[in-house]
């Protein structure tokens, strides 16, 4: 009897374990349900390119779509692997497409596989970039006509960024041959390698010209000026946007929905890039921006709380 007893009694254990652990997953259920709206396939793959602008933002809404309960990957890839990650489905979704300008090649090559969502930043910029102590340079017509001799200062080198880059190309097609820059050389680099010559050279207060855009950290850092660009050559600024694989929205249909309500201004992604340049690493950075931002955070995971 007493060993009868004790078997019922080890049943009787297991059963409320099972009942607590299906409960438990019928709350997490109800957790991934939000509104109503299925999270759908649970594994994302979010794409980006290794700028710091777009890496922090990028897992910011890694962090986001986790906490609604998310299985994200991050691919960070050049620009053009991040576009065709897109089209042949191995990337689901970026939240860095710098368009119509910047990006628009690979958009052109692509869009018949790709789907806005949602704009995130408004009017970012393109541009050359100088210290502000290079008085008298103001415009990229000075280098053009060799203001001061400045050519002669920097060796006729701009340093640019990684030969991906939607600015490099628009270097090379728009702003050299519009403004008839051939003398000068846009040395190919990486978006680090250029802020770190364009720190060194301010260490040291030397001149220099930098392919340089917003939002970056180095405005937060640096005294710098964005040269004049009187023929738009770089065009009108562009929108930040974040982009998705055909199809997403129907496999996914939360994770599109939070996308779709992520948005950030410059300020904030140059403080999340400051962090980064101050060491921290990119996922950091943004769990700490979001731990300091907490009514930012309850507003992109508005329906899903």
């Amino acid at each position: 009897m007493w060993k009868s007893n004790k078997i019922l009694g080890l049943l009787a254990i297991f059963m409320f374990i099972t009942v607590l652990a299906a409960c438990g997953n019928s709350n997490s259920d109800s957790n991934a349900e939000s509104n109503g709206i299925d999270l759908g396939e649970e594994n994302i793959a979010l794409g980006t390119d290794d700028y710091v602008s777009n890496t922090v933002n990028t897992y910011t809404a890694k962090l986001l779509l986790e906490e609604i309960g998310y299985n994200v990957q991050v691919n960070q890839t050049d620009v053009g692997v991040q576009y065709t990650g897109l089209s042949d489905g191995a990337t689901d979704v970026i939240v860095g497409a710098w368009l119509p300008y910047t990006h628009g090649n690979y958009w052109d090559e692509y869009e018949d596989d790709l789907e806005k969502i949602a704009t995130v930043t408004e009017e970012v910029e393109l541009g050359l970039a100088v210290p502000a102590y290079m008085e008298d340079i103001d415009s990229i017509e000075d280098l053009r006509d060799n203001k001061n001799n400045i050519g002669e200062q920097l060796e006729w080198d701009i340093t640019g960024i990684s030969p991906g880059a939607g600015q490099m190309n628009l270097m090379e097609n728009e702003v050299i041959p519009g403004y008839d820059l051939n003398d000068w050389t846009l040395l190919e680099s990486s978006g680090a390698a250029m802020a770190a010559s364009l720190s060194d050279a301010i260490d040291k207060e030397e001149p220099i010209v930098v392919t340089l855009w917003t939002p970056h950290w180095t405005f937060n850092e640096f005294d710098l000026k964005i040269l004049d660009d009187p023929e738009n050559a770089f065009g009108d600024p562009d929108d930040v946007f974040s982009v998705s694989r055909t199809g997403f929205e129907e496999d996914s249909p939360a994770a599109h929905q939070l996308i779709s309500q992520f948005h950030i201004t410059k300020e904030d992604t140059q403080e999340m890039m400051l962090s980064v340049q101050e060491g921290m690493d990119p996922e950091d950075a943004a769990q700490q921006f979001l731990d300091e931002n907490p009514d930012l955070k309850e507003e992109w995971l508005e329906g899903f709380n």
